[in-house]
């Protein structure tokens, strides 16, 4: 077996595969959201059995590299393990995405009066408004999620600003404002007609949603969002502490 990107002759076989799959995954060279080749090509390729390259796939996939989704195969789903700290980045921030060609497509921006229930999110006054702003996130070219999000008019964002990076960065660095913390909620559900032809999947899809409400001192409100979010290209991991009693 070639030895690129692998841990030495010393290393049980299957952690060699796993070690060489991580490196090119790493490099580029199956990309997010692309499914990795089958067991029985890496098999002939690499001169090692199935059971060998099976074992080093579960490896990957243990690390969050990579997901078997029946009827596809094997997705690579990040480049690299995740972080084991939780740390609050933008819905568009994902660490996954690092080195991957990413692209953010505004479909909609507007000032306007925000419903009850976002005006109660955003602790808005009857009269305040809110940007409201609908984005299509490309990974590696495919269509990965669509973000609606609602941020005070207080905030200053207009929409004619440009919305194609992190809309953390733009209320951070343009409005200079701290955002402290954020508050989650994960669900899923099946995608609704336009979010489903704008992730370019079958209508009643599931999707991976989330809803978030984020924060800057002193606990007021600066964002909420709602994310769908093709469930067959990600996985949301978080590490839980367990306190002493």
């Amino acid at each position: 077996m070639a030895d690129d990107g692998a841990r030495g002759a010393g290393a049980p076989l299957y952690r060699q595969v796993e070690a060489l799959l991580r490196a090119q995954i790493e490099a580029g060279k199956h990309p997010v959201g692309t499914a990795l080749p089958p067991e029985q090509d890496l098999a002939a390729a690499l001169r090692v059995s199935r059971a060998t390259v099976r074992n080093a796939i579960r490896t990957l996939a243990e690390d969050g590299l990579v997901k078997p989704t029946p009827g596809v195969g094997t997705l690579v789903v990040r480049t690299r393990t995740p972080a084991r700290r939780s740390t609050l980045l933008g819905l568009t921030e994902d660490p996954r995405l690092t080195g991957v060609p990413t692209r953010a497509r505004t479909l909609h921006a507007e000032l306007a009066a925000p419903s009850p229930a976002v005006r109660d999110k955003l602790a808005l006054r009857h009269d305040e408004r809110a940007l409201h702003l609908v984005r299509l996130r490309d990974v590696a070219g495919a269509p990965f999620t669509v973000i609606r999000s609602y941020v005070p008019e207080w905030v200053g964002l207009t929409p004619k600003d440009d919305f194609s990076g992190a809309i953390y960065d733009l209320i951070e660095r343009s409005r200079k404002l701290h955002i402290t913390h954020g508050e989650d909620t994960v669900a899923a559900r099946a995608a609704t007609p336009g979010e489903a032809e704008a992730l370019e999947i079958a209508p009643g899809t599931p999707v991976l949603t989330i809803r978030r409400t984020s924060f800057v001192e002193p606990d007021r409100p600066v964002e909420y969002a709602e994310a769908a979010i093709r469930s067959d290209l990600y996985e949301y991991n978080v590490t839980l502490t367990r306190t002493a009693r």
